[in-house]
């Protein structure tokens, strides 16, 4: 006999079997992953503060006067020689000038002989060696001897250039031409020649020829090659004007000019006036000292040689 199951029982049994399948697919349908958490950022490394300036290497201008006013001249020596200094030269202009010497401020009448000096240099900013020291009673000049003199060399930048695109235009210029060689021996200085002649007394300025110490430590120049048998091959740098007439005999033709010292206010130094004796043939030779009435005591500090000196002023 077949047992009869009553309906509503039935009902519920299949109800109760629905809700069983909905979980078991619930508890099987995949749940997304999970967003990967970010990935932990490096601190930023720490930005080094600027360099301070560079001090100057060694004395500068300021620091210098200071010095050369202080004590005597031996106890400025032994402090000042073997310093650094750092100066701007600059050459003094015109035949006025101390012949071979360097000023940063001419009005300050302290001047800088260089011991060596670099090719082309003319003048602009040196860091060197202080080498000695002394004072001229006659003109008096303060005179810094510096170990060398040269123009600052720049570090090269080098810097990759982009390839410029080949045009039709370009195919058609003209190589670049070298360009032309440097002379030997640098540029022809006013009033001389490749060879290192004098042609031209009027034009040649201090500083042109080569810085020697004559008597009584007297500092002056000596510019151009003697001409033959020439007499001033017997003068020294610092011999009194008799002196030099005795050697060298009497002149052709002399005269004096005023420096540009004499224009200083205040400056009553030796060399506000100069004393020029001309000799045909020979050259000039300059003096400084004396006055523009009487320069019998003036002393030697300028030769210049001169083949073809035409003896006129």
């Amino acid at each position: 006999m077949t047992s009869r199951i009553p309906l509503p029982a039935l009902a519920a049994a299949a109800a109760a079997s629905v809700l069983i399948a909905g979980c078991s697919t619930a508890s099987r349908t995949p749940t997304p992953d999970a967003a990967p958490a970010p990935a932990p950022q490096a601190a930023p490394a720490p930005v080094a503060p600027p360099a301070p300036p560079a001090a100057p290497a060694g004395l500068d201008y300021q620091a210098l006067t200071g010095l050369l006013a202080t004590g005597s001249v031996k106890q400025v020596k032994q402090e000042l020689v073997g310093q650094t200094v750092s100066l701007t030269l600059a050459r003094t202009q015109g035949r006025q000038a101390p012949a071979g010497l360097y000023v940063v401020e001419e009005a300050d009448r302290i001047y800088f002989r260089c011991r060596t000096v670099g090719g082309g240099f003319a003048g602009g900013e040196v860091t060197t060696t202080v080498r000695d020291y002394r004072v001229v009673a006659k003109p008096r000049q303060r005179i810094v001897d510096l170990e060398r003199c040269a123009p600052a060399v720049a570090e090269p930048v080098t810097t990759a250039a982009a390839p410029a695109p080949a045009t039709a235009s370009a195919a058609l210029a003209p190589a670049p031409q070298p360009a032309p060689a440097a002379r030997p021996g640098g540029p022809v200085k006013p009033g001389m020649d490749a060879q290192g002649n004098v042609v031209d007394s009027s034009k040649v300025e201090a500083g042109s020829g080569r810085t020697v110490k004559g008597l009584n430590d007297y500092e002056g120049e000596i510019t151009g090659n003697p001409a033959p048998n020439s007499k001033f091959t017997k003068l020294q740098i610092g011999m009194p004007v008799r002196q030099v007439t005795d050697l060298a005999g009497p002149p052709t033709d002399q005269g004096a000019y005023v420096t540009g010292k004499a224009w200083i206010p205040f400056y009553f130094g030796a060399d506000r006036h100069r004393f020029e004796m001309t000799y045909k043939g020979q050259g000039r030779l300059i003096f400084a000292g004396g006055g523009m009435g009487d320069f019998t005591n003036g002393y030697l500090i300028w030769i210049i040689h001169n083949a073809n000196e035409p003896g006129y002023r």
